[in-house]
């Protein structure tokens, strides 16, 4: 699955009460102008992925229910997330690899990008590597 085209997601609805809900939870300052917290490029890619994580990720294969691991995450802002906006998610993997561990034995390893993106254009982009048990081959 790994370099085929971005998989189209559902919408992502950023709404002031929303962003003030996660900027209670984190204690975070108040909001300035429509500018939303920049967590919503994690929250809103999760939430508007085509299927959830784990249904997605059992979709390709991996052993989800196993317990996957959290191997990096990385924000990056092409535009600015703003409040009273709808966003669509694009899912691309990047990568599949199955490798040695030393925790599991051996370990499936999948590279995701998710881009929230509205009539502007691409806001924001959060790529994760998640690692879970190699389910056995055969």
């Amino acid at each position: 699955m790994a370099g085929q085209r971005p998989i189209p997601g559902r919408r992502y609805d950023l709404t002031a009460a929303l962003d003030d809900r996660v900027r209670a939870l984190c204690a975070a300052p108040p909001r300035q102008g429509d500018l939303a917290h920049p967590i919503h490029a994690y929250l809103g890619g999760l939430a508007a992925m085509p299927s959830p994580i784990g249904d997605f990720s059992r979709d390709l294969g991996l052993a989800f229910d196993a317990g996957p691991v959290l191997g990096e995450c990385r924000l990056s802002f092409p535009g600015r997330l703003r409040v009273g906006r709808s966003y669509r998610a694009t899912v691309e993997v990047l990568d599949l690899t199955r490798k040695p561990s030393r925790r599991f034995g051996r370990a499936d390893h999948l590279a995701l990008a998710i881009t929230l993106s509205d009539q502007a254009g691409p806001a924001s982009l959060l790529q994760f590597k998640m690692i879970t048990p190699a389910v056995d081959d055969g």
